[in-house]
């Protein structure tokens, strides 16, 4: 797809590209995403404020106009996502990391699952496989279920807390679940996905999972996340403050969603969180 987009059958998809000094892998996302059997889409690519002496821009300006390209000062993925967000056309979102890859059906086979939602907001959820920094698949990291599954709000929160977060690029979102939940916190590097997807579930929106393996995930030593462990800590405990207000209110016999919020922590050794959460719960 082109900026000149001509009118095809079904939503418009956005896919969304922020990237930061991404030219080693760059190329390979924007051909994965102009590959896509379902042709109705405008592809994104927001540079973030890239470093490298332009490779990156070089890159994207290869394309012409069957790509939407931006560029804007450094301001952190949140920042790139909530800017493509703001630009996009689209009736649906797909958030794609320069260093990832779709494959071919990706978009198609989430569209045709919207047949499934329940509400407007309803996210789409496919499969994820893992590559390494050369692209090489990793056979043992491989996420995706066996069919077609409703996941509500609430069993959607208890997965994230349970099971640790959702791959972001694996989802398919309506622009109308942001405007109900807002955009992505720009003030965090590391636990934005996390908390865009505890809200938005905390909004009552739910997840229609299909088994489609739709996107490959690269493991690589250059990623932020791999980086920042004392940041993301901080991060963790000032998302607490916002959290757990929330989750206490929706906590239930049924559904022990602080409990769970306290295990996930644990998980990343967020130990000032998992503390705090306890001595409330005792306070109960």
């Amino acid at each position: 797809m082109n900026c000149n987009q001509k009118e095809k059958s079904g939503p418009l998809v956005s896919i969304v590209i922020p990237v930061y000094n991404g030219s080693n892998y760059l190329r390979e996302a924007i051909d994965s995403a102009l590959a896509q059997t379902y042709k109705n889409t405008e592809i994104i690519v927001v540079n973030d404020g890239s470093t490298d002496g332009g490779a990156t821009e070089k890159i994207a300006l290869e394309y012409g106009d069957r790509i939407c390209y931006f560029s804007k000062p450094n301001g952190g993925v949140s920042s790139a996502l909530n800017y493509g967000i703001r630009m996009m056309k689209g009736e649906y979102f797909s958030w794609l990391s320069h260093d990832d890859v779709y494959n071919a059906q990706k978009i198609e086979k989430e569209v045709e699952a919207l047949s499934e939602a329940q509400s407007k907001h309803d996210l789409v959820l496919c499969g994820t496989e893992y590559i390494d920094k050369d692209s090489n698949l990793i056979k043992s990291k491989r996420k995706y279920g066996q069919k077609t599954t409703y996941i509500t709000d609430a069993e959607a929160l208890m997965h994230l807390f349970e099971k640790r977060t959702y791959n972001g690029c694996a989802f398919l979102i309506g622009k109308c679940a942001f405007e109900k939940c807002g955009g992505f916190n720009e003030d965090y590097r590391f636990n934005q996905d996390v908390l865009m997807w505890t809200t938005m579930f905390l909004n009552q929106i739910s997840i229609i999972s299909i088994p489609y393996v739709g996107v490959k995930s690269r493991i690589h030593n250059g990623q932020l996340t791999r980086k920042g462990i004392s940041l993301f800590h901080e991060e963790c405990k000032q998302m607490s403050d916002y959290l757990l207000p929330r989750l206490s209110a929706r906590t239930s016999k049924k559904w022990r969603f602080v409990y769970a919020y306290a295990k996930y922590n644990a998980k990343y050794r967020n130990d000032a969180v998992v503390k705090r959460i306890f001595k409330e719960m005792k306070n109960r």
